[in-house]
């Protein structure tokens, strides 16, 4: 039997990374296994390994094949562990949001990258590996939403693999491959039709396409009562794209006799909000919703995230959440190309005179595959070769070392202005806790980052 470890490079020491579950590695699990047999490979997931831990399971395991997914700011990572990998004669697969947005800066320890959505790509891969007992060059050619180099050097990027239109042809994510917690996430559809100036979401995933309320309703039970979770958080850019579907959710959660026994959260866009979705959302069990507000300035706003956004639309969507009994997290992000202080404190203003119950204050990060990131070219601050650990910078302690892309302010300046925010932040977030619906999370994730709050606060 081969064996096949996928790996996601993470900061082990991250609490918001560590929370979400590898689902993207156990959807690829389930299409080999769906196509080879449940049985044919020996699979390992690695999660939340730190480095010393996934090189020893690499050493270990000693797998016939590696694959690695990684988001920009763990990229240097990923790439250690390809050439971790590859010294010991194992093919590497280079996944995820980062080498789907770069193509180019594929390692040359890797074989290949497999760009965009996977579990197609990756079972005509394995076909390929099986038959030939390697991944040859002259094979690869023919295999869409891939990149690799040929014998030459020269990077080779296939043309995009077509869409999986009907998303209930993927099978179920390997779940039995990852920690399961009571807090579990899904996902019940792929892309998002906007195009924030700041997230790869809708690049990476394309159109909207949404598995059907059948199939989500049964990812909840076999949650529910396989694995014994009791809240389970929606990943989708936009779980709300679709009220129709939440009532059919509604429905059948209800004849499996669900309704009211697994609480929910997700993620809203503000112009999605009206009083139809929240009362449908408090029939579901929505308990939070994670709001993308961004600014209190409608200037600033509509720079972020286009002409359907407003600080209007953003203020009524919070107070009809409030209404039906939502608990609202709030986002938000300062420290645009142009954005003068006034503007920031415009949305400082915002966060304190509405009812928001959790805050996260970001500054503004050119991400690949973003307009953003075209931006930050232009004035050198990024490329497609330097080095990803700038994207891993914790503002609040290492701001000299961040990338700034404000013209106004430079590091020292809009961390003076940052501190504000972060005092109101940790204010409300305190104040509010018990809001929280993640508390079933978070007994060691809350006092740790309470007290490092704490300690930076008064330092």
């Amino acid at each position: 039997m081969k064996k096949v470890l996928f790996i996601r490079a993470i900061d082990p020491i991250s609490e918001v990374e560590t929370r979400y579950p590898g689902l993207g590695l156990a959807y690829l699990a389930s299409a080999l296994r769906s196509h080879f047999g449940d049985d044919y490979f020996d699979f390992r997931i690695i999660e939340n390994g730190n480095e010393s831990e996934v090189k020893r399971q690499i050493s270990q395991f000693e797998p016939n094949i590696v694959g690695i997914s990684s988001v920009t700011q763990n990229f240097n990572l990923a790439k250690e562990y390809a050439v971790f990998a590859h010294n010991r004669n194992i093919p590497v697969i280079m996944g995820g949001i980062h080498i789907s947005m770069l193509p180019q800066s594929l390692p040359n320890e890797a074989v290949l990258g497999c760009i965009g959505e996977g579990e197609r790509t990756i079972v005509d891969l394995f076909c390929l590996f099986e038959k030939a007992g390697e991944f040859s060059k002259k094979e690869l050619k023919k295999i869409k939403g891939i990149v690799y180099r040929d014998d030459g050097g020269r990077l080779v990027v296939n043309e995009p693999a077509p869409l999986i239109s009907n998303l209930d042809e993927i099978k179920m994510s390997a779940r039995d491959l990852l920690e399961i917690k009571k807090h579990s996430y899904i996902f019940s559809s792929r892309g998002c039709p906007y195009r924030c100036t700041f997230c790869a979401s809708s690049r990476f995933w394309n159109k909207v396409r949404l598995f059907s309320a059948e199939y989500v309703v049964e990812e909840i039970k076999e949650l529910y009562e396989r694995y014994g979770v009791r809240m389970i958080s929606f990943f989708d850019d936009l779980f709300i794209i679709s009220p129709q579907r939440l009532e059919e959710i509604v429905v059948l959660l209800e004849k499996e006799g669900l309704l009211g026994k697994i609480k929910f959260t997700g993620s809203c866009r503000a112009n999605l909000v009206n009083k139809g979705v929240a009362k449908i959302l408090n029939k579901l069990g929505v308990v939070s919703v994670g709001l993308g507000l961004e600014s209190g300035n409608e200037r600033v706003l509509r720079y972020l995230k286009g002409e359907t956004a407003s600080v209007e639309f953003n203020k009524n969507a919070v107070a009809i959440l409030k209404k039906y009994g939502i608990t609202v997290n709030a986002s938000f992000v300062i420290g645009s190309p142009d954005e003068t202080e006034e503007e920031m404190m415009e949305t400082y203003r915002f966060i304190k005179n509405n009812p928001l119950d959790l805050v996260d204050v970001y500054v503004l990060t050119p991400l690949p595959g973003t307009p953003i990131w075209e931006y930050a070219k232009t004035r050198n601050l990024v490329s497609d070769d330097m080095d990803w650990s700038k994207f891993n910078v914790n503002f609040e302690v290492g701001h000299k070392e961040a990338i700034i892309l404000s013209e106004l302010y430079n590091a020292d300046q809009l961390y003076r202005i940052y501190k504000r925010f972060r005092r109101l932040r940790l204010y409300l977030n305190a104040k509010n806790i018990w809001h929280s619906p993640f508390l079933m999370d978070l007994p060691k994730y809350v006092i740790k980052k309470v007290f490092e709050r704490l300690k930076s606060f008064l330092g």
